[in-house]
């Protein structure tokens, strides 16, 4: 059954809001308040509010500017929101305390409305989420190598330094861009639909490691590059991180080194087969000094021994000379 009285009905809403509210006139005064302010008064200031009482009595010290310009902008029509922290028994609080303009059944301004909300909760982990993202960007900004986060649409939404330093590209030229923007354009096709599988079926993986894998940078060039992917949710929305590092020297070094081997056992293939001619000779001919023969056939055999030998003193030589010229061009190349 509802109260007669309106104005005991409005109080009724008024003490069952969850926010402190009072309606202040244009001199301060106060017209009404709710439970809740009532009660917070008393808690912060061991002050009772009542009808009639200067308003200004319960601002603190620190607040007191504060509610002189919000007041002064509320007169005016305007009607404000803003967040301040307080404290009570050395606890910290913050609060949300919105103003606004009141008016009566013909528009006439009667006062001024005041409602304070306990939002300490809700900041806190604002907070908390604002120093989270904070020291992942930090961690992104100081990784050594280019890292893009990239969002369930294929854009980049946030890179580090060493991906301008990697790619050439400024970082707003890169941030809300497609991250095909870093594909050539022989590996763009189908690049979308691998990457929504990645997003379907997500789990860390390297690419690069067994395979060569290329970039393309801001001018063009191509660079070989190791990707890392991994995913990860924040406000539940999916996102991929990209760990890219580029290879591009460490290929050309192996291929050098590849090469390098393949010519060194090319060098001694050649060589072995023909070190095996003089060195079959000087064999054969010891195995004839170990028979009887006579001073002339013997050494008509040292002879014979004395060439062979200086043959293959030759072609040793070669060979050591031959690997020494191939390991200095290298090195003047580099």
């Amino acid at each position: 059954m509802f109260p007669e009285d309106s104005s005991n009905y409005a109080q009724m809403i008024l003490d069952n809001s969850t926010d402190a509210i009072v309606l202040m006139g244009l001199d301060y005064s106060v017209l009404a308040f709710n439970q809740n302010l009532k009660d917070t008064i008393l808690a912060y200031s061991g002050k009772t509010i009542n009808i009639g009482d200067d308003y200004r009595e319960f601002v603190t010290a620190g607040d007191k500017d504060v509610f002189f310009e919000l007041f002064q902008k509320a007169l005016m029509g305007q009607s404000i929101i803003i967040e301040r922290i307080a404290s009570i028994n050395s606890i910290s609080i913050w609060f949300e305390y919105k103003m606004n303009p009141t008016y009566d059944k013909e528009k006439k301004l009667m006062g001024i409305c005041l409602r304070g909300k306990n939002i300490d909760a809700r900041k806190k982990m604002e907070i908390a989420l604002s120093e989270s993202e904070q020291k992942f960007r930090n961690l992104i900004e100081s990784a050594p190598n280019a890292i893009l986060i990239v969002d369930r649409e294929g854009k980049i939404s946030h890179c580090n330094l060493e991906t301008e330093n990697t790619f050439g590209f400024p970082r707003e030229e890169l941030v809300n861009q497609p991250v095909e923007l870093l594909v050539p354009m022989h590996h763009r096709k189908g690049h979308d639909r691998l990457l929504e599988g990645y997003f379907q079926a997500p789990r860390p993986m390297r690419i690069g490691k067994n395979q060569v894998t290329s970039a393309v940078k801001k001018d063009g060039t191509e660079i070989q590059v190791e990707v890392s992917l991994n995913s990860f949710v924040v406000n539940q929305t999916n996102y991929v991180s990209a760990i890219i590092v580029d290879i591009t020297e460490k290929v050309l070094a192996d291929n050098k080194i590849q090469k390098q081997i393949f010519e060194l056992k090319e060098i001694a293939r050649i060589q072995s087969h023909e070190i095996r001619s003089p060195l079959a000779n000087i064999l054969g001919l010891i195995n004839l000094l170990d028979s009887e023969t006579t001073p002339e056939t013997t050494n008509e055999i040292y002879s014979y021994l004395k060439k062979s030998a200086k043959e293959l003193d030759h072609l040793v030589n070669d060979i050591v000379k031959r690997t020494a010229n191939s390991l200095l061009e290298e090195s003047e190349k580099r």
